[in-house]
């Protein structure tokens, strides 16, 4: 039922029976538009309806639902929470209540208000998924893995759980039994590329025949794990090595490789494929054997741009503080520029942005004149150039971060509370990468104590004084 249709229903209705009917009416049209995606519409019909009865606690409990999917958590938790005032310990709205928490950083709180929900339907796999996901983000991974077996014993078929587990393995470092999970996310046996079709490596010998190996698009999670195509090629299996075009260039410089091609190109020889993301299980890998020397990727050798030359005496400081395309709530990796701009208050250091499309947030901010621009950096060769040029790269969770690691260079890392699994817990340095330091958030959301102590370490790394070098005998 639409908007429209509700509205002819309700006007046809007696002013005797109006209200608890019209916002049934209404109810039933936001659930309607809602399951049909046109959430704006949904949230509308919501509020229409609990202006005609204002303790329809079905309408408060889905519109903190639409509110959500919205990204309007602090008004999805008000409604809620007014459900709840009318239908005390509801399971179904306590665990809705508990994920919009989690989206808002109050982890703490998100983890008792799943609990209670837990406790309401204790026969719920989706919940007890929920209370995993808060458990994991607080980093307490032992009762996050127990929830997510939980659920799994309820519900074994949900393989969405068996990777948010693996997430929580791998968190942990326990690497054999989170890549066993995660792998899922590839569980097609064998994969048709142009018309062919080749089966799953499982680490074997191919009889001189090819392994092609399939980078994903994700810049980031590509230089973390190219590590792991030098050991693959070290079986004694010929690799070709696919990827997105813009990368390509960049991939060249991966050792171990016969051919780099583009997606969609044609392959000889080939006698089984993979995805780059499942090299570290197929290859057994443990955080104890974890190849962590770099740098194992190399800038292109000719760029097609080239970054600002240096300037004498000044410390140059690439920066990155928003990767793009994350859920915007409190767990994002992203902090966006203004929190950064305490590394400009120095005079001798230079700031250069680390990501495309910078312009607009620089402007917004009134930065032009603190952080620079480099054309071209949405191209990897050119990003990789970049960093290269620089004394020291800040940057969140992301390609800029990743690509500086893998190169060998200096990298300080800003993380979330809750971190991508490759980032471990507790930890200040990097097993994937010996030239990184991380900074972590204490609390979801709250980037200005990250970045008051990036600014700490800088200010004690370019004032530390330097020692003299010995007078001359």
């Amino acid at each position: 039922m639409s908007t429209e249709q509700a509205e002819a229903a309700g006007s046809r209705t007696s002013p005797a029976i109006d209200g608890r009917i019209q916002a049934q009416i209404l109810l039933a049209a936001g659930i309607d538009l809602q399951r049909a995606g046109r959430g704006a519409e949904a949230i509308e019909a919501y509020g229409r309806a609990l202006a005609a009865q204002p303790d329809l606690v079905e309408a408060y409990h889905n519109l903190g639902v639409a509110l959500r999917a919205a990204g309007r958590m602090p008004a999805s938790v008000a409604c809620f929470r007014r459900a709840l005032r009318l239908r005390p310990g509801h399971a179904a709205t306590l665990s809705n209540l508990g994920n919009a928490l989690r989206a808002l950083g109050e982890t703490g709180e998100a983890v008792e208000t799943l609990r209670q929900a837990v406790s309401g339907d204790p026969d719920s796999p989706e919940i007890a998924c929920n209370l995993g996901l808060a458990l994991r983000d607080a980093g307490q991974l032992d009762e996050a893995i127990r929830q997510f077996d939980r659920s799994l014993q309820l519900r074994p078929d949900r393989n969405s759980v068996r990777i948010e587990r693996g997430l929580a393995h791998l968190l942990g470092g326990n690497f054999p039994a989170g890549l066993a999970d995660v792998a899922l996310r590839h569980p097609a046996a064998v994969v048709p590329v142009r018309g062919k079709s080749w089966p799953r490596w499982d680490g074997g010998a191919l009889d001189g025949r090819h392994l092609l190996i399939r980078a994903g698009d994700d810049l980031g999670e590509t230089a973390m794990l190219a590590r792991f195509v030098p050991l693959a090629a070290q079986r004694g299996v010929p690799v070709i090595l696919e990827g997105p075009d813009d990368a390509i260039a960049l991939l060249e410089t991966i050792e171990g490789t016969q051919r780099v091609v583009r997606r969609g190109g044609r392959f000889a020889n080939v006698a089984a494929e993979t995805p780059l993301a499942d090299l570290p299980r197929i290859l057994g890998a443990t955080l104890e054997t974890m190849p962590a020397v770099t740098p194992y990727l190399k800038v292109p050798r000719a760029p097609r741009r080239e970054p600002p030359p240096p300037v004498a005496g000044r410390v140059r400081v690439g920066i990155q503080w928003s990767t793009g395309n994350v859920e915007p709530d409190a767990r994002s990796p992203n902090c966006g520029l203004i929190p950064f701009l305490r590394l400009a208050e120095r005079p001798d250091v230079d700031l250069f942005a680390l990501q495309p499309g910078a312009q607009a947030e620089i402007a917004e901010a009134g930065a032009g004149a603190l952080v620079q621009e480099i054309d071209g950096i949405e191209d990897p060769a050119v990003l990789a150039a970049a960093i290269a040029g620089t004394d020291l790269v800040i940057a969140v969770e992301g390609p800029a971060a990743h690509l500086a690691g893998a190169l060998g260079h200096p990298v300080w890392v800003v993380l979330p509370f809750a971190p991508e699994w490759w980032w471990f817990l507790g930890r200040e340095d990097s097993p994937w990468y010996p030239t990184a330091w991380l900074f972590r958030q204490r609390r979801a959301g709250d980037w200005d104590p990250v970045l008051r102590r990036v600014r700490s370490a800088l200010d004690a790394a370019l004032d530390a004084p330097r020692e003299e070098p010995p007078a001359a005998g």
